[in-house]
């Protein structure tokens, strides 16, 4: 399955469009290879990339790096916290974080637990950088789903 996934990290830069990555994402997932790849096409778009290998770490970087995360990418499965557990303390350290949940699931089944909670954005694994990327420029230039809202 990660094939896709590395075969995407080689792409070209013109692949992620005019994004031009401002401030850190936090790419939280427990398979290492999914991490490494999608930091590797964050970091080529400019932005500084933090990595957690399950829920519990990513919180604890949120926590310390709250102020300068524009975006969290974050697996619904994972180990110590899932996606869920992670988003819900997330949003009581900073209620406007913009979360873009990704999965293996199809969206409607793996975003049914966030409805009406803010959810910023899905991305189905495995994923390309323009895909990745082009999600990421949305949710950022402020066309996310609204609070009342899901994907």
């Amino acid at each position: 399955g990660e094939a896709g996934l590395a075969g995407a990290a080689g792409e070209s830069e013109a692949e992620g469009g005019e994004l031009k990555g401002k401030g850190a994402i936090l790419i939280a997932d427990d398979e290492e290879s999914v991490c490494a790849v999608a930091k590797l096409m964050v970091e080529r778009v400019g932005f500084r990339a933090l990595t957690a290998a399950d829920g519990y770490a990513a919180v604890e970087l949120f926590r310390r790096h709250a102020a300068e995360i524009v975006c969290v990418v974050m697996d619904l499965t994972m180990p110590r916290l899932d996606g869920h557990q992670a988003f819900t303390e997330m949003r009581r350290i900073r209620p406007e974080v913009r979360v873009i949940l990704s999965s293996g699931y199809n969206q409607d089944d793996a975003t049914e637990r966030f409805a009406d909670k803010g959810l910023a954005g899905f991305v189905q694994k495995p994923y390309e950088a323009r895909t990745l990327l082009a999600e990421i420029g949305r949710v950022l230039a402020g066309d996310a789903v609204s609070e009342e809202g899901a994907v």
